[in-house]
């Protein structure tokens, strides 16, 4: 899964992007994002560590992609059309807003005003998608007149539909698309249509304070499949580099009861309507991500193709259920684990091991 992180100038996206992967991004001579891998925290994984004390613990991983400023200067450009197009290859946006002062790093408008900011980059986003809508509709206007055999007009209701959401200022998200719909759309890679995680990031001084722009932007991220997470990047930041003692320490003084960077991953997971699922495998305890809904045959195959060739069965217990007996042998005596065919929906926690044919 990949997650792009965008926003204007000055918003202190590259420290989120620090604060998520651990890096120190280095500058990029060409218009581009930096890429680094992210960990997402996982405590059931340590619980299930301590039951099957394995060689290897592997989490979830997430690429993180920390794309360069958009600007406002930057409208219809060539370097903003291709920072658009490499923002349409990632799974989930993290769209970071500025909340904090800072006399040494000036916002390009004058003054902070998150909501307004929020509002420029969705209009972009929308006229962006507006645009290829546009066009395709266009194209099968102009094949239909030359009375092509694949002229796309199957598809020209749905992007009708689109163009008239997009035309009202409201996002693809909004639409409430069906499946299948979705599935039409998929080629198009529609920047309205992705998940969005809204990040304030605020300044030390508004720890803990009532804060009216987040509860602004709380409504405005009250849409489908959009979400919101505040924190202060910077201090988390510095507090992520010190020991935990001391992390600690100084979490109380402020009152950060706990440092809240490390949701972002789970909170784009879930946006993206991803689960976890575990394997056991060797020596290897794993935890995989997965789309909701999808069945047993396709974890096997997102393990191994093998698996997937020669699918037999899927013995499943759920994490809770585990967790409680304490260990395989206990559930199994219980009558915990059960087998499961090739249609069976994955749920979140699920422990599988799959029965195949070499």
């Amino acid at each position: 899964m990949r997650i792009g992180i965008c926003g204007l100038p000055r918003v202190g996206k590259t420290t989120v992007f620090h604060l998520l992967t651990g890096e120190h991004a280095a500058a990029t001579k060409v218009p581009g994002p930096t890429i680094g891998i992210a960990k997402v925290a996982e405590p059931r994984l340590d619980r299930l560590a301590a039951i099957f004390r394995p060689k290897k613990v592997t989490p979830v991983t997430v690429e993180c992609l920390d794309f360069p400023a958009l600007t406002r200067g930057g409208k219809g450009s060539d370097v903003e059309a291709s920072l658009l197009a490499q923002l349409r290859q990632v799974d989930c946006i993290l769209q970071v807003m500025r909340h904090f002062e800072d006399a040494r790093v000036q916002h390009e408008e004058g003054t902070i005003d998150p909501v307004r900011d929020m509002a420029f980059l969705d209009t972009l986003f929308l006229l962006a998608d507006l645009g290829v809508v546009e066009k395709r509709i266009q194209k099968i206007a102009e094949d239909a007149s030359k009375a092509r055999k694949d002229a796309g007009q199957e598809e020209l209701p749905l992007l009708e539909r689109c163009q008239t959401c997009l035309m009202n200022e409201q996002s693809l998200r909004e639409m409430g698309l069906t499946a299948q719909e979705e599935k039409s759309l998929r080629g198009y890679a529609f920047l309205t249509l992705k998940p969005l995680l809204v990040l304030l990031n605020i300044g030390e001084e508004k720890i803990g304070e009532a804060d009216p722009v987040w509860e602004q932007l709380q409504i405005k991220a009250a849409r489908p499949r959009t979400g919101c997470v505040r924190l202060p990047a910077k201090t988390e930041w510095e507090l992520s580099q010190l020991t935990p003692e001391e992390a600690r320490e100084f979490s109380q003084a402020l009152g950060l009861e706990t440092l809240e960077y490390a949701s972002i991953l789970g909170r784009s997971l879930e946006l993206s309507e991803r689960i976890t699922f575990f394997t056991v495998v060797g020596e290897e305890l794993r935890a995989w991500p997965f789309p909701r809904g999808a069945t047993a045959l396709e974890a096997a195959g997102t393990i191994h193709t093998d698996m997937e060739k020669g699918f037999v069965k899927a013995e499943v217990i759920g994490f809770k259920d585990l967790a409680a007996s304490g260990s395989m042998a206990a559930a199994r005596k219980q009558g915990l684990l059960r087998l499961e065919g090739k249609g069976y929906a994955v749920q979140d926690g699920d422990i599988l091991t799959i029965r195949f044919t070499k």
